[in-house]
């Protein structure tokens, strides 16, 4: 299965992880990076929760950063994240 077809499947499906209450931890980003390294492309949902104060965009970059990875989408409070680029335009 190609990445195009991957990415279509995480995002029609379920959330890989929910974020909690307990927002950006060591923790949290330990399992992202394991969760990326098994399954390449993941899909993240946050609660508002998990929000604190902080805006969701600012969030979603930040993990994106320390765990190495590309941003792909953000629709709402859910984002998928990937350890290699994909174009925008081949999606």
């Amino acid at each position: 299965m190609d990445l195009k077809e991957k990415y279509k499947q995480v995002l029609l499906g379920n959330p890989t992880l929910i974020m909690g209450k307990k927002g950006i931890n060591e923790g949290l980003l330990e399992h992202i990076s394991r969760l990326l390294k098994k399954h390449k492309i993941i899909k993240i949902k946050m609660l508002k929760t998990a929000l604190h104060g902080e805006k969701k965009e600012k969030i979603a970059q930040m993990i994106a950063d320390k765990t190495n990875s590309h941003l792909l989408d953000l629709r709402g409070r859910t984002f998928i994240l990937s350890k290699v680029s994909l174009d925008p335009h081949d999606i």
